[in-house]
């Protein structure tokens, strides 16, 4: 897992969508929430600039952020994380990760922790986040600190985002999601996954299902069609705890505006958005 550098990946599709939903559930919680203590299990260096030898080397942005960059269109979900990545990057020489994206639309009185493994990365998450006083970022696993921190006498908004280059991250997710009585009643979650082996992801969500957990809504949104194919296919999130009507129907309007921009093929698998 240590040597996983997202900025191999950093603004592709999945990047997009997991971003979009991020923030338009973050600010929806600051409606009603006079502060949010918010968790970051896996935080990378969250400044990935476009001229580097990890985003060369792939260059899966120009199937992510390059393509909907200049949308036009009137979903207002599409259009504030445009905003915001334009309001931090300026002259939009890199794409910013999940912690520089809330730390920017947060407010003094929000507690940020950000979580990363991996030492240079860490470093440079630090240097990254130098002007945000409401931030503490931490050297540590996230899966673990999760746990020292979190129970249900209080209330966290927690993003899991891991690499799944190792199997035991999926392992990881179903544990969490065991626990959700014990610990995290009061907290909502967002929870991030590839959808790469079509049988192993079928397998995934009917493990799920068969838990019983009440509060949980899928989605999951194809690039190309389901299949044989080698790579990610599409991108899934499993939100915990999140049950205002209006959070469905925004996220489904968005979910098939943005399948439309970042499809790879016309004849596509359709996206999903449904309660397990």
């Amino acid at each position: 897992m240590l040597s996983y550098k997202h900025g191999y990946h950093a603004g592709n599709h999945a990047d997009v969508i997991k971003h979009i939903i991020l923030i338009y559930l973050y600010n929806f919680e600051k409606k009603t929430n006079n502060s949010i203590s918010y968790i970051d299990t896996h935080s990378g260096n969250s400044i990935y600039k476009y001229i580097s030898k990890y985003m060369d080397k792939n260059k899966e942005y120009k199937n992510g952020i390059k393509k909907v960059q200049n949308y036009k269109g009137s979903n207002i979900l599409i259009r504030n994380y445009l905003t915001t990545i334009s309001k931090i990057t300026k002259k939009n020489n890199y794409y910013p990760g999940s912690p520089i994206l809330i730390s920017s639309i947060s407010n003094k009185k929000d507690k940020l922790f950000f979580c990363e493994l991996h030492n240079k990365e860490f470093d440079l998450l630090k240097i990254n986040l130098t002007k945000f006083t409401n931030t503490k970022i931490l050297n540590l696993d996230g899966f673990e600190f999760i746990y020292d921190k979190v129970n249900n006498e209080n209330s966290y908004f927690i993003f899991i985002d891991p690499s799944y280059e190792i199997k035991k991250d999926f392992n990881k997710i179903d544990n969490i999601l065991d626990n959700i009585d014990k610990f995290f009643v009061k907290s909502k979650i967002l929870i991030w996954y590839p959808v790469l082996d079509i049988l192993e992801n079928d397998t995934f969500i009917q493990s799920i299902r068969k838990k019983g957990i009440s509060n949980i809504i899928n989605i999951e949104v194809p690039v190309i069609k389901y299949g044989d194919n080698v790579g990610m296919q599409g991108s899934g999130l499993l939100l915990i705890n999140f049950n205002n009507n209006s959070i469905i129907r925004n996220i489904k309007e968005t979910i098939n505006e943005i399948q439309k921009i970042l499809k790879q093929e016309e004849n596509i698998t359709k996206p999903k958005l449904r309660y397990l």
